[in-house]
């Protein structure tokens, strides 16, 4: 059975490639990902986020990714 699980990311995660490499990690876990709101500072100075939701085959696999994830600054949106 999948679960599914929002979780959000904010700064500097376009220029640092934040937001690229967490799409890799849920990539490479086999889960999927839907981005479903963004937001890109519009000066160098303003920080930027976004809204993903990742589906994953099962509670295990989504435990291990979310380890992963907060390595790079997520937050699990209830």
């Amino acid at each position: 059975m999948s679960v599914t699980c929002t979780v959000e990311v904010k700064g500097h995660i376009i220029d640092s490639l934040t937001l690229a490499k967490i799409l890799d990690i849920i990539t490479e876990s086999g889960a999927t990902h839907d981005t479903s709101k963004v937001s890109i500072g519009k000066k160098k100075e303003e920080a930027s986020s976004a809204r993903i939701n990742i589906t994953a085959k099962n509670q295990e696999i989504m435990d291990g990714l979310l380890e992963k994830l907060k390595n790079h600054g997520i937050t699990v949106v209830e």
